[in-house]
């Protein structure tokens, strides 16, 4: 019979605790390198997604407000001004590209302009600039055509639809009706 103090000094192998401490640092390595690379790779789509969609997120922070709209029957030389007074009370600048005015009862096209001059074309926030429109696709013959039967307010149907198209491709628009001061 061997004794028993020397059985167990030949004995040969891991404890179990050296074997689960062993195990534990494997899966702790490679799983600190499996959630790392997943993180960057999140971080990554991410930033691609700010890149690709930074367009459509400046338009969503413009924010133009129409202060006044003057239908001018005095200017000169046929009276076919019209005056915008417009604000930015968005968060970032904005740079009007085009501005359409259509009669809305004939769906008649009065004015259409692309990218008015530099000095009206950009508003920084918190700031408001004033548009003045000339040159009205109208018929010829008609003087002072906001004092007009046919585009004045004599008659209740003449309401305008102003639109206004910025560079980030938002637009902002407001129905007008001209009145007599």
């Amino acid at each position: 019979m061997i004794p028993k103090k020397l059985s167990m000094k030949n004995r040969r192998g891991v404890s179990n605790i050296i074997g689960s401490l062993i195990v534990l640092a494997i899966v702790a390595s490679v799983g600190s390198v499996i959630l790392f690379q997943g993180l960057n790779q999140i971080n990554a789509f991410n930033y691609d997604l700010t890149l690709f969609d930074e367009e459509h997120s400046a338009g969503l922070r413009e924010d133009i407000i129409f202060e006044h709209i003057r239908f001018d029957p005095r200017s000169a030389p046929d009276g076919t001004d019209l005056e915008l007074y417009l604000a930015n009370v968005g968060s970032i600048d904005s740079t009007i590209t085009a501005i359409t005015v259509v009669k809305i009862d004939t769906q008649e096209l009065i004015f259409s302009r692309e990218i008015p001059p530099a000095s009206e074309a950009t508003i920084l926030v918190e700031d408001h600039t004033k548009i003045t429109i000339t040159g009205a696709n109208l018929p010829l013959g008609i003087d002072n055509i906001w004092d007009s039967t046919e585009y004045g307010p004599l008659n209740p149907a003449n309401k305008y639809k102003i639109t206004i198209t910025t560079a980030k491709g938002s637009f902002f628009d407001k129905i007008a009706v001209p009145f007599n001061s």
